[in-house]
């Protein structure tokens, strides 16, 4: 079964994401800060991270880059709320796979899900 990691300081947002996901079949985790992810990272196996670009405690950005060092094969999307062109520009530039604006499109997210995730066996 894929596995989805979901880094989102919003309640709602994980909560959201996980009924759509787990929906869809895939396990999910969810993470609020940021600081826990790169140790999260480095002890489970996922087949794709939904990354918030905006964290209270870390730039999502930083964030990103600091996952690939740990597993630069895994697939990252950005997620946000806020309409910032240069922050989604700089998150393809540092290797995103997508960047998903909130309010979220359901099926667009399930064929970028499904067309970006690493299937893990």
């Amino acid at each position: 079964m894929m596995k989805i990691l979901v880094v989102d300081d919003e309640a709602e947002t994980r909560e959201i994401l996980k009924v759509f996901l787990e929906s869809e079949g895939y396990n999910v985790s969810l993470l609020e800060k940021g600081e826990n992810v790169i140790k999260t990272i480095a002890s489970e196996i996922f087949s794709l991270v939904l990354l918030d670009i905006r964290l209270p405690d870390v730039d999502g950005i930083e964030l990103l880059k600091k996952i690939q060092k740990i597993d630069a094969e895994l697939p990252i999307m950005m997620i946000t709320g806020y309409k910032d062109a240069e922050k989604v520009i700089e998150a393809f530039r540092e290797g995103a796979r997508d960047c998903i604006l909130k309010p979220f499109n359901f099926e667009y997210m399930k064929t970028k899900i499904v067309s970006e995730a690493r299937k893990l066996s």
